[in-house]
């Protein structure tokens, strides 16, 4: 029991270490031997629980999919899909500004990553969340919320575009951002956008 507990605690290290990398450097500067000298251990430590970069960034990608979609989740409390999307913008906005070295914009980093394995596992992830906002979409159509001739499919990549473009914006200006203040005006972008 104990080292079970002892690895959980080291991956997570582990993955607290991988998003300063790749915030303060860049993806391509995670390898084992950058994760090894900021922890203060070996590299034989290290591939004691990763064989190589693609099993790191595979904790990374499953770790991002579990909190992201996890805060996307208890966002969505209502019954009415307009709001379960108006708080989600929020609640991404927010794991954005929280999360910012592991957000999507690090996710599109690892992209260019040439590992087909870890291309997949991103793009899988992606589509994972543009289904949960096609579905609130489509949910609102049914329901009159939005306008019929609205194809959820590309609105729901634009609720993503929308979200991605502000936070690459942001990124750029150290996130010194307060996601509340910015919801608002995207939310009534968006709704415009919709017709909700």
């Amino acid at each position: 029991m104990q080292i079970r507990k002892h690895t959980k605690i080291r991956r997570q290290q582990i993955i607290d270490v991988i998003r300063r990398i790749i915030y303060s450097k860049g993806i391509e500067y995670v390898t084992i031997s950058e994760i090894a000298g900021r922890i203060g251990t070996t590299k034989t430590a290290i591939y004691r629980h990763f064989k190589n970069k693609r099993d790191i960034l595979n904790l990374l990608i499953d770790n991002i999919e579990e909190t992201l979609m996890s805060k996307l989740d208890r966002a969505m409390i209502s019954y009415d899909p307009i709001q379960n999307l108006k708080k989600v913008l929020l609640a991404h906005l927010t794991y954005a500004k929280e999360r910012r070295e592991t957000s999507f914009i690090v996710i599109m980093g690892a992209m260019q990553f040439s590992d087909m394995v870890i291309r997949r596992k991103i793009s899988q992830l992606i589509q994972k969340y543009l289904r949960k906002i096609e579905k609130m979409l489509s949910g609102a159509i049914k329901s009159g919320l939005v306008k019929d001739t609205i194809n959820p499919k590309i609105a729901a990549i634009a609720f993503l575009g929308l979200i991605q473009s502000t936070v690459t914006v942001w990124s750029y200006k150290n996130f010194n951002f307060i996601p509340q203040k910015i919801h608002a005006h995207l939310w009534n972008i968006y709704c415009s956008g919709i017709g909700a």
